[in-house]
């Protein structure tokens, strides 16, 4: 019996997050542009993609 296909693991928190963007990045642009949103629900992933890029090492520091 082959195992189950297990999806990616849970992002656990921010700094995960942070390092896991450039992999995510691809398909919420993607996303962003998939008509089967509404007009508001891409404008906002839009705007959360240039939000999230503009994150950096010195925003995540204690």
């Amino acid at each position: 019996m082959m195992p189950l296909k297990k999806g990616p693991e849970p992002i656990t928190d921010l700094l995960d997050f942070y390092d896991r963007w450039p992999s995510l990045r691809g398909s919420m642009h993607a996303l962003s542009e998939d008509s089967a949103l509404s007009e508001d629900a891409r404008e906002t992933l839009s705007w959360l993609i240039l939000l999230a890029d503009r994150v950096g090492p010195a925003d995540l520091s204690d």
